[in-house]
C-alpha cells in the first residue's frame, strides 16, 4: 500500500478553494487563523528576522501569504507538485521576494543550511511511504541550526492510512510526525496544541513546531575514554 505523488492533488485542491469562494486567498477560519498566529509568535521568539523561509507543499500560497505580511524582508520560496497551483499562487502573491518551484519534499533544490524556517502544513501526510525518510533527510538538510519545523496533521491515536475522497488511488497517511523528527537528538518540540478533539481520534489535529539544535547541544561530550586493554573485550565475555 501507497500512494501517488501529489501533482493532480494539489491542482484539484486550489480548484476546490476556488469553487468554495476562496479567490484562492488564505480564508480566516478561526482554528486556522489561530495556528498561523501562533507560527508568528513562535517565529517571533526563536528565530526573529528570518532571512529565508520554505513552504513545502505550498498549494495556492495561503499560509505563505499571511507570512509575507508580516515578514516584508524574508525571502520566501514555495514548492508545489501543482502546475496551477503554482500559476495561482504567483498570481496572488507579488514580490521580489518570493519564488514558487515546481518540486517535491523529497528532492529539495537548495543548498545546504538555507533556511530559517520550513513550513509542512498537512504536507506529511500525502507523502508516499518510499519518500518519507527522504523528506526528513532533506528537510533536516536545507534547514538551519537554530531554525523552525513547522507542523500541522491529524493526530490519531495510532497510525491511520485512507483513501482520499477526491481520488481512490491516492492515500492519505495520518501519524503524529514531530516523532519522527524527535526521534533525532537535534530535534526538540518547542510548542504543541490539540485542536478538533471533539471529532473524535481520526479527525482530530495537532500543531507542533520543533526546532532544530546544535550538535554540540544534543550530545553530552565525554572528557575522557577508556581505553580497552589487549584481551579485555574477551574476558568481559562469559566463558562458554
Amino acid at each position: 500500500m501507497d500512494t501517488i505523488l501529489w501533482d493532480e492533488e494539489s491542482d484539484n485542491y486550489t480548484k476546490r478553494g476556488h469553487e468554495n469562494g476562496s479567490k484562492f486567498l488564505y480564508r480566516k477560519k478561526a482554528n486556522r487563523e489561530f495556528m498561523v498566529n501562533e507560527f508568528i509568535k513562535m517565529i517571533n521568539i526563536y528565530n526573529p528576522n528570518p532571512k529565508n523561509i520554505l513552504d513545502v507543499g505550498s498549494g495556492y500560497g495561503g499560509t505563505l501569504y499571511e507570512l509575507h505580511q508580516v515578514f516584508p524582508k524574508t525571502i520566501f520560496f514555495g514548492i508545489d507538485p501543482g502546475d496551477e497551483s503554482l500559476s495561482v499562487a504567483r498570481e496572488n502573491i507579488k514580490g521580489n521576494n518570493v519564488k514558487f518551484i515546481k518540486g517535491y519534499s523529497h528532492k529539495l533544490d537548495f543548498d545546504d543550511n538555507t533556511f530559517d524556517v520550513v513550513n509542512l502544513c498537512m504536507v506529511m501526510q500525502w507523502v508516499p511511504r518510499k519518500y518519507t525518510i527522504q523528506t526528513i533527510a532533506e528537510i533536516d538538510r536545507v534547514l538551519q541550526f537554530g531554525g523552525l519545523v513547522y507542523l500541522n496533521e491529524f493526530l490519531p491515536n495510532k497510525p491511520v492510512a485512507s483513501q482520499s475522497i477526491h481520488n481512490e488511488k491516492v492515500y492519505i497517511f495520518k501519524n503524529d510526525y514531530s516523532k519522527f523528527f524527535t526521534a533525532f537528538p537535534w530535534y526538540r518540540e518547542i510548542y504543541r496544541f490539540v485542536y478538533k478533539i471533539e471529532e473524535g481520534e481520526d479527525q482530530q489535529r495537532y500543531t507542533s513546531i520543533l526546532q532544530k539544535y546544535n550538535i554540540e547541544e544534543a550530545y553530552v561530550l565525554k572528557n575522557s575514554v577508556t581505553d580497552i586493554k589487549e584481551g579485555s573485550r574477551e574476558d568481559s565475555f562469559p566463558q562458554l
